[in-house]
């Protein structure tokens, strides 16, 4: 999976730079936390790692991402996490 490439190329980075960290980079866990994604899970989004992942991205970015969504999940999840902003 690509997220995992680039995750193994930031421990290589940290490794050969020698910038300390643990022995398991989560991305996920330093943009978010557990209540945040159980909030998401009741508004509609799938418990899944990858639509974890991809909420993680939607909320924490500071452009507007793309989104691929076929199935229409995720667009039903920002409808209803968007609902009292009249969206």
């Amino acid at each position: 999976m690509f997220r995992d490439k680039i995750i193994n190329d930031f421990k290589n980075f940290f490794t050969i730079n020698s910038i300390p960290v643990g022995p398991n980079i989560d991305p996920v866990s330093m943009l978010t936390d557990e209540a945040e994604i159980a909030q998401w899970n009741t508004q509609g989004l799938p418990s899944d790692q990858v639509s974890v992942e991809n909420g993680s991205i939607l909320t924490k970015s500071e452009r507007y991402p793309l989104i691929i969504d076929p199935q229409l999940q995720g667009i039903g999840w920002i409808k209803t996490k968007e609902a009292s902003n009249d969206l």
